[in-house]
């Protein structure tokens, strides 16, 4: 086993001069030796600094390393006199603090250290029971705790730790059981390639994998960090992570005693006190993982004495990727780089970021040590820089394999190579970069997606303390990507909000159609987010339909009918009871499915049916009946509801507005409502104005409820003609108790915007047609630049306006007889369109539809109505609406223009909840 290739593999890693020398310095004098034991580099250290402290713990008086060693010496002979040799396995359940990791550090050099977390389930400690093979467990005097119960029913030897006095750090054993059995002739050290202790780690599937970190490895581990970060005696590390987990043990325990240096505790670590922690204690570096950071980020950065109260050199991070924010935070709250390290629990730290005058590349995990790390394809082989593989590693930090289980050590250790299930990649500067877990890779459709990208984005957000993303069933891609998060106290944030805020920094098809706020996210054992466990707790919220057997309906085509479900839902077995839409159906495929219909029928179906018939039985009666071919331009939903009734104006303008059946049945059967369609269905007269289409409907509004209240609500578009009708109504002395506005747009909420208009509307008698068009291209801008942060809509609704201009000109050059007449189609001077991706659902430019609605927009101007409003802002804001009405109440909701329609969950709660606020209905 070799450490250094030669002198110059310091140099290759960017690492400093005379960094290594306490601990390697024999290593390097005698390259065939050992490493050596972890017992004898502390001894080292208590001759040559025996008053120097090794733990400092507040409100205790600090242990020194000959302190430390004395206590190590009679740990080791009370273990010896009870029969225990230097290959038992002892557990250590004390709790978290200064003394567990004293009876780890001292069990280590004394036997076999398996620590333990005392919060574990008892089916847990059970299960880690049965395959640990223990000698003994280490657990405070007369606790009555899960471990103990545990151990007394395997008939374990239980060593009770007694504290000492309140001012002091340590503790006495006392062996309850003594073991009969007697020592061998074995030596009392063991090989350095034993183990030191066992790491139980499950990650994030499968069953508890048994790490044996050897004394050999250990110290290897504690080389590399001194030599990257230049430890010395000098410094002191914080200790504020579990000691139970991989990175808690090595980095913050082990390596600052094995560099001679100096572990700090706090009184509590999960309550950060800033004067304790750093002023009281005075750390010079600590190491941590992304919520320990935030935590401490948080409380410290409106400090203006934050980078005065303090002795550190530099932070560390690990463990998962450190959001930029909280990184950039701490750097410029602390004054002091913090910077990120890569590492895995069988083989420590292996890849890291340097401070200041080190290499550093933020947003990566640093450069690797050499010869030590591989990235390779599915093949095996390497990869060039850039490109994503799986990370392999050796040397001398790397476990030789795991404890009894053959056949996961012939899968992952091949060749003298550990395959880590990561994907990272390395970059021209050989910066390690890390994409995710091999088989936490979702496949949604033909879209690849890595969790750790969407986690990443989410703790990016401030309110977000833990985040996880994991892969869902769906009946059409296969899979879906759904995410649950755990919040930092004191805060709040809506799914739809952190849908929004995802879609802001992701792709749409990264973006989770579902995300979770919950109390706590699952762990393992090491403390990672299981997403098995996540993945499976969504799952079991679907329960399958049973299977209702045909009755009185025609066979051939029920079969024909499933056929059709099946091969467009691409979901599994089907009965004639089960919802289109509950088992994946969408707008666009229900559009598919009644073309497909009218092909079986060969007559013409109405888009309406599907708020009546959603299941293949219900289709069935209709189909039988005498549905009308034309769409139905009012539809009430729940009509005997005692509630005053809900007008609702779909807005959907190129669909049939199948999300307001959800709506309605979530809104529940006391609340009556009345879907509205939008003019121009079935190619229908698309009226000139906004007023106009109020005008036309408030005939058939009031056949349905000749009388009120009302309550008026609609989406897009379809807000705007709710709020004209709303004018109406109360014209006629009708009382309307709030008009509910998603998303509506109001383009004449600008000043720029009525200017604009106005010179569009002159200019075109100048060039006829050909004003039309660009009209509705600049107009669509016009709508969108009215969308919160989009300034770059006004800049392509003045690049159209210029375009007019030029079409101006060249018309009057071409009545001059300089050129051929231009005609209304795009041409080079024109800009370059970016139209929304889905013509199902918006249309496009040329379409008759889409250019009458946008006339429409760019002709309204909308005036006072004493009237209560409530808008639902996401993309378009609600200022515009502010000089309409006196009592306007403006909910934010994060997400897309499509929101309201796609989480119709979130819809229906703020509905209700803005009924409830104003007090409608009372």
């Amino acid at each position: 086993m070799k450490y250094f290739e030669n002198s110059d593999d310091r140099a290759d890693t960017r690492s400093h001069e005379g960094t290594t020398t306490s601990i390697v310095g024999e290593r390097r004098a005698d390259p065939n030796n050992n490493l050596g034991l972890i017992a004898q580099q502390i001894r080292r250290h208590s001759k040559s600094q025996p008053d120097h402290p090794a733990v400092v713990a507040v409100g205790s008086k600090p242990l020194s390393y000959r302190a430390l060693q004395s206590f190590i010496d009679a740990f080791r002979a009370c273990l010896r006199e009870a029969g225990f040799g230097p290959n038992a396995r002892i557990a250590v359940g004390l709790p978290h603090g200064p003394h567990v990791a004293l009876a780890i550090v001292a069990t280590t050099c004394s036997a076999i250290a398996v620590p333990f977390n005392p919060k574990q389930t008892p089916a847990e400690i059970e299960t880690r029971f049965d395959v640990l093979r223990l000698d003994a467990v280490l657990l405070p005097q007369s606790s009555d705790c899960a471990v103990r119960r545990a151990a007394e029913r395997k008939g374990l030897t239980i060593i009770e730790a007694v504290a000492a006095r309140d001012s002091e750090l340590g503790f006495k054993i006392i062996v309850r059981q003594t073991n009969s059995a007697k020592l061998s002739d074995e030596s009392d050290k063991p090989h350095p390639d034993t183990p030191a202790f066992i790491l139980q780690t499950s990650g994030t599937s499968g069953e508890p994998k048994l790490i044996p970190f050897s004394h050999d490895n250990m110290i290897a581990a504690a080389a590399r960090l001194q030599a990257w970060f230049k430890l010395k005696p000098e410094d002191r590390c914080l200790n504020a992570s579990p000691v139970y987990y991989s990175h808690g043990l090595k980095v913050t325990v082990f390596t600052p005693l094995l560099t001679g240096g100096t572990i700090v505790f706090p009184t509590d670590p999960s309550r950060f006190d800033f004067s304790e922690w750093f002023s009281t204690l005075k750390p010079t570096w600590y190491s941590a993982g992304p919520t320990l950071h935030r935590l401490v980020l948080d409380h410290t950065a409106d400090r203006p004495d934050a980078k005065t109260a303090h002795a550190l050199r530099f932070i560390l991070s690990g463990g998962a990727p450190l959001p930029r924010e909280v990184r950039e935070g701490l750097q410029l709250a602390f004054g002091v780089p913090v910077v990120e390290h890569y590492g895995s629990s069988e083989a420590a730290q292996t890849a890291a970021n340097v401070p200041p005058p080190g290499p550093c590349k933020p947003g990566t995990c640093g450069i690797p040590w050499p010869d030590t790390l591989v990235i390779v394809d599915e093949n095996g082989k390497v990869v060039a820089p850039g490109e994503q593989g799986e990370i392999l590693l050796r040397g001398p930090t790397v476990i030789s394999g795991y404890l009894d289980a053959e056949e996961l050590n012939r899968t992952s250790f091949v060749d003298g190579w550990f395959k880590t299930g990561d994907i990272g990649s390395l970059d021209e500067e050989s910066f390690l970069t890390l994409h995710g877990r091999r088989n936490d890779l979702i496949n949604r459709g033909a879209e690849k997606i890595w969790p750790i990208e969407i986690e990443n984005a989410l703790m990016r957000h401030p309110a977000v303390a833990e985040a996880a993303a994991f892969a869902v069933p769906h009946p059409r891609l296969g899979e879906d990507v759904a995410a649950a998060v755990a919040l930092r106290p004191g805060t709040q944030v809506l799914s739809v909000e952190l849908r929004k805020y995802l879609g802001e920094i992701l792709s749409s098809f990264k973006v989770p159609r579902q995300i979770f706020v919950l109390d706590r996210l699952p762990k393992g054992s090491t403390g990672k987010i299981i997403r098995r466990e996540l993945s499976a707790s969504l799952r079991s919220k679907t329960v399958a339909p049973q299977p209702v057997p045909i009755l009185s309906v025609d066979a051939l085509l029920s079969k024909q009918l499933t056929e059709l479900w099946l091969r467009l839902l691409k979901s599994g077995p089907l009965t004639i009871d089960d919802d289109f839409f509950e088992k994946g159906g969408d707008s666009l495929l229900a559009a598919e499915m009644l073309v497909e219909i009218e092909r079986l029928i060969g007559r013409p179906v109405s888009p309406s049916i599907l708020f009546e018939a959603t299941t293949i039985r219900q289709l069935m009666n209709k189909l039988s009946g005498t549905e009308s071919s034309q769409s139905k331009i009012l539809l009430q939903l729940f009509p005997e509801g005692s509630k005053p009734p809900l007008v609702f104006f779909h807005g959907e303008i190129y669909g049939n507005g199948y999300y307001t059946k959800q709506l309605s049945d979530l809104l529940g059967p006391d609340q009556p409502v009345t879907v509205i369609a939008p003019h121009g269905i079935d190619d229908t007269f698309v009226p000139p104005s906004i007023e106009a289409m109020a005008a036309d409907r408030l005939a058939l509004i009031r056949k349905a409820h000749p009388h009120g209240p009302y309550r008026l609500a609609g989406y897009c578009v379809g807000g705007l003609v709710a709020f004209e009708t709303a004018r109406l109504l109360i014209a006629a002395g009708e009382k309307v108790e709030v008009v509910v506005m998603m998303d509506s747009p109001t383009v004449n909420g600008r000043r720029f915007a009525r200017l604009a208009l106005t010179c569009l509307d002159r200019l075109r008698p100048f060039v006829g047609s050909y004003a039309d068009p660009i009209m509705v291209r600049a107009v669509s801008h016009l709508v969108r630049a009215d969308m919160s942060s989009n300034r770059s809509e006004l800049h392509m609704a003045w690049a159209w306006f210029r375009s007019l201009a030029t079409g101006v000109r060249r018309q009057t050059l071409a009545r001059l007889g300089a050129r051929t007449p231009v005609v209304a189609t795009q041409d080079a001077t024109q800009p370059e369109e970016n139209p929304r991706n889905n013509p199902a659902l918006y249309g496009t430019y040329d379409d008759s539809r889409y250019s009458g609605y946008y006339k429409a927009l760019a002709n309204y101007t909308p005036s006072p109505v004493p009237i209560s409003i409530v808008h639902f802002s996401v993309e378009y804001k609600a200022a515009g609406w502010r000089s309409i009405s006196s009592e306007l109440k403006e909910i934010k909701m994060l997400g897309d223009h499509a929101t309201p329609i796609m989480d119709v969950r979130t819809l229906a709660s703020h509905l209700q909840a803005a009924f409830a606020d104003d007090g409608v209905g009372r």
